[in-house]
């Protein structure tokens, strides 16, 4: 298939896949030819049947907003059955409940969720872990239900060479913000990544376990271990310029979190 066989809108497509490019290491047009040929698509007639049979992406839905959440709640109703709960051992000490751990002691925890909080306290990076997360899930609901009432802070900036986002949460196939990408809007949640698209459409590849980076955000972020709120989970802070405070995750090896993500909630700024 040559580029004089697609028609304008194929053509169209293409030409925007080569612009954005350049975030993923950039792409010549028979890079992009070379790919559909691998995948079977050798014709026009061809990329539209592919095109047309390929599921469509769900959508993000809002953040329920009726009741506090309980342990066993997602932000969007209930949770799903707990898959195998197991812990990554991070490359930081780990503090469960007030006691401190050995990173490779957390597997002591399998099959039991844990709840983990990003923490700088005295400038040590460290993981917080909670065997109970109804305060945190509470203090995140009310904090939602507010949003918006009280303006969010202004003249933030993540540190250097890492993507700030507002109102939204970036999040990346690959270590230091590489790869592809897709965002999450304030005051939404997605249950379940496996019906996230991810990739070009030819793929049939989603989002579920594939997160390896994510964005600094002015928003409160919750990463769950299964879909629709299940399992561990793992909350990271807005970032409001504090250097304590929350910040982009360019490598979740380092938290024990990488490739581990199947649902994940945008809480929305902190007030």
């Amino acid at each position: 298939m040559t580029t004089q066989q697609l028609g304008d809108d194929t053509r169209r497509g293409v030409e925007r896949l080569l612009q954005f490019s350049e975030h993923v290491g950039g792409l010549q047009e028979e890079d992009v030819l070379e790919v559909l040929r691998e995948n079977g698509i050798t014709t026009l007639d061809a990329l539209v049947r592919h095109g047309l049979s390929a599921p469509r992406s769900a959508s993000p839905e809002p953040v329920r907003a009726s009741v506090p959440l309980g342990s066993a709640e997602a932000p969007g109703g209930s949770a799903a059955p707990n898959g195998r709960v197991t812990h990554r051992p991070p490359s930081m000490a780990v503090v469960v409940d007030g006691v401190e751990h050995d990173p490779a002691d957390l597997t002591r925890f399998d099959g039991r969720p844990l709840h983990f909080v990003a923490s700088h306290a005295n400038g040590e990076p460290r993981l917080l872990a909670f065997t109970d997360d109804r305060p945190l899930r509470t203090a995140l609901w009310v904090a939602s239900l507010t949003r918006g009432r009280t303006p969010a802070s202004t003249g933030v900036e993540s540190a250097a060479g890492a993507p700030f986002t507002r109102g939204t949460v970036q999040m990346f196939e690959h270590h230091n913000f590489d790869g592809d990408w897709f965002w999450l809007e304030a005051g939404y949640w997605w249950p379940d990544l496996t019906r996230v698209h991810h990739g070009p459409f030819w793929s049939r590849s989603d989002w579920n376990d594939t997160i390896s980076s994510m964005s600094a955000t002015d928003c409160n972020v919750t990463y769950y271990e299964h879909i629709n709120g299940g399992g561990s989970s793992f909350f990271s802070p807005a970032y409001t310029g504090d250097p304590l405070g929350g910040h982009a995750w360019a490598d979740l090896n380092a938290i024990g979190w990488n490739d581990r993500i199947s649902s994940v909630t945008n809480w929305g700024p902190p007030h």
